[in-house]
């Protein structure tokens, strides 16, 4: 992206840094079979936002097959999440150490077995396991598609690309709402919520067979080097001491105790990156890049795609409850409510290139102002007292929302992605996705809290819940307009 990148030397588009650190004197042709291979990359970003978000609205269903205790419930809900989070970083490490069309393949491949599990689940137990295993397969398989775009796409081509990759992450986070509510409410040959997860064994299938048709096997960014165990281990039980006490905030006394385990994963992940940069310094593997972290575009991409996330994901959850317990919807109908996100986040998507050329890099703190603004159109559409007004207000709100979001990813994440050197393409997009997948842990961690009165005895808050996902949303403006000053400090181009 040439307007949101600065001018700190960084390793560019294919060949013009070896996996050894040496130069070529030019890049590679590109794949010509580069967008075909795109349309099959897609699916895998897709499906893993679509798998974590269609059980939001289908849980209530599965409860009513196998009446869950909460425990399981909130196994079959958050676990794939959880698993998902803590695979990020080392999924990502795995493609530049093995390739990365080998390792999204083999997510693929294990992602569709896993879904499979998933529908013909016979338990509790044997759902909760698929779903487990489905996360970790998600979690090899989503970082590839950013490494691979960063590696296989000129970096004129890169805006473009990245715009589709957009549309396949919110699409798969809003379609995952709509037919996670209208698959079960039809069910389709008698099959009730199974087809939920049935919908995405033949996309995997046709991925599967059909990649190494349009994208060669890639030489491993870092062949022979050997992979960071210790590192892999420290990351993993830092992020899970994190997630589980925020995962599980209304299960169990959160103080001090889920304090403790927070405050123990950020110890051991300061651990974890002193042991990294130990590691770089001795010449020695390392799961993580820790250098990126001193790159001020990189730092500031990563905490704006924190916040971005933090508002808008359980804002979904709380979204899809409020819908049902309160405006009285069917599964089906809450979910076709976000229809008009959908269909504006293609619309954002398409725009935001052509936006950026006209108003620089100030397209970032529209975009977020975008977000925020249809966020807020919800608690509005709750104060109102008319059904009808109260319905088109929301729908709006939900479009502005969409549009925003449609254009903020693929700029964000280019912006992020750009720093980013091509041997470490994969650690780095796995960075910035297990930073999303921490983000909407703590948020729905917080709106938990302010969902869920002190009294058993009083209704759910779900005005204030929303309201506090706006004003995150709010410090996401604030920060997106730091993170202009910072792109026009260190320069663009």
């Amino acid at each position: 992206m040439t307007e949101l990148v600065d001018r700190q030397p960084v390793a560019r588009f294919g060949g013009h840094e070896r996996a050894d650190g040496g130069h070529s004197t030019a890049p590679p042709p590109p794949n010509p079979r580069r967008w075909w291979a795109l349309l099959l990359l897609l699916v895998g970003p897709f499906l893993s936002l679509f798998d974590q978000f269609c059980v939001n609205l289908a849980a209530p269903s599965v409860n009513q097959s196998f009446r869950m205790t909460p425990f399981e419930f909130q196994a079959v809900v958050g676990g794939y999440g959880l698993v998902y989070g803590l695979g990020l970083i080392t999924g990502g490490r795995l493609g530049d150490l093995f390739g990365r069309r080998r390792m999204y393949r083999a997510g693929i491949a294990v992602f569709a077995l896993t879904t499979l599990a998933c529908a013909l689940a016979w338990s509790p137990g044997s759902l909760i396991a698929a779903r487990l295993a489905q996360g970790a397969a998600a979690a090899l398989l989503q970082p590839q598609v950013l490494a691979l775009i960063r590696t296989q796409f000129p970096p004129a081509e890169q805006p473009r690309a990245l715009s589709w990759f957009a549309v396949s992450m919110s699409l798969g986070m809003v379609l995952g709402q709509i037919l996670g509510g209208a698959l079960p409410a039809w069910d389709v040959f008698g099959l009730g919520w199974r087809p939920v997860f049935l919908v995405a064994v033949p996309l995997c299938l046709a991925v599967f067979l059909l990649l190494p048709a349009t994208l060669d096997a890639d030489r491993p960014a870092l062949a022979g080097k050997g992979a960071d165990v210790t590192g892999a281990v420290l990351c993993a039980v830092s992020v899970a001491l994190v997630l589980l006490p925020l995962a599980a905030v209304r299960q169990w006394p959160f103080l001090p105790t889920g304090l403790a385990l927070c405050a123990a994963g950020c110890v051991l992940a300061a651990v974890f990156v002193r042991d990294q940069r130990a590691r770089v310094r001795r010449g020695r593997p390392a799961l993580l890049p820790v250098d990126l972290f001193s790159v001020p575009v990189f730092v500031h991409g990563v905490l704006l795609n924190f916040l971005l996330y933090m508002a808008s994901v359980p804002f979904a959850v709380v979204l899809a409850l409020y819908l049902q317990d309160e405006a009285g919807l069917s599964s089906a109908q809450a979910g076709l409510t976000f229809t008009p996100a959908a269909v504006a986040i293609a619309v954002g998507s398409r725009l935001a290139v052509p936006l950026r050329t006209r108003l620089g890099e100030r397209v970032l703190v529209l975009a977020a102002a975008l977000i925020a603004l249809g966020l807020a159109a919800a608690p509005a559409a709750a104060a109102l007292d008319s059904d009808g007004a109260s319905m088109a207000v929301l729908l709006t709100g939900m479009a502005v929302y969409g549009l925003g979001n449609g254009m903020i990813v693929p700029l964000l994440t280019g912006a992020v992605m750009s720093r980013v050197p091509p041997k470490d393409a994969g650690a780095g997009a796995g960075v910035l996705a297990t930073t999303q997948q921490l983000a909407a842990a703590l948020g729905i961690a917080v709106v938990g809290i302010v969902l869920y009165p002190a009294s058993d005895a009083r209704p759910l808050q779900y005005t204030p819940a929303m309201v506090s996902e706006v004003v995150i949303a709010a410090l996401a403006v604030v920060l997106a307009g730091r993170l202009v000053a910072v792109l026009r400090r260190h320069g663009t181009g």
